[in-house]
């Protein structure tokens, strides 16, 4: 994928996202850059980034939010999902804090273990960005 398509395919994510969004929080490393091409679709302004680590079998989320984002709604990113493992304990961390959190990323693949609320398809094997 090049950026040229990248692009467009932020786009295409852009107009299925139907709910107010106050925050952006890209899981780091993988949500970086859509999480910022979409603020700056969808004009959000604040972001935060979480990164989560797996020790062994376990995931944890290694950052905190100090800014308080109860009530908020939180759109968590990624690139895409294989387990889906990450974005999962990252909802749950910003839902224990009291954020309203929905998901997106651009695609899944068949062993993601949940279904974002926002994605484009699913796809058999790792896609390469840009950027990496």
């Amino acid at each position: 994928m090049n950026w040229n398509e990248f692009e467009k395919e932020i786009e295409k994510l852009t107009t299925i996202i139907d709910s107010p969004v106050d925050i952006i929080v890209p899981i780091a490393r993988g949500g970086f850059v859509p999480g910022r091409l979409l603020a700056s679709h969808l004009h959000v302004k604040t972001m935060f980034a979480i990164t989560v680590i797996k020790s062994d079998t376990e995931r944890f989320v290694a950052t905190e939010i100090k800014v308080d984002v109860k009530g908020k709604n939180v759109l968590l990113v990624e690139d895409m999902l294989e387990s889906g493992a990450s974005i999962e304990i990252a909802k749950i961390y910003l839902e224990t804090k009291g954020a309203k959190a929905k998901t997106a990323c651009l695609y899944t693949m068949p062993q993601t273990k949940i279904t974002p609320d926002y994605f484009l398809k699913k796809v058999s094997s790792p896609v390469t960005f840009p950027w990496e």
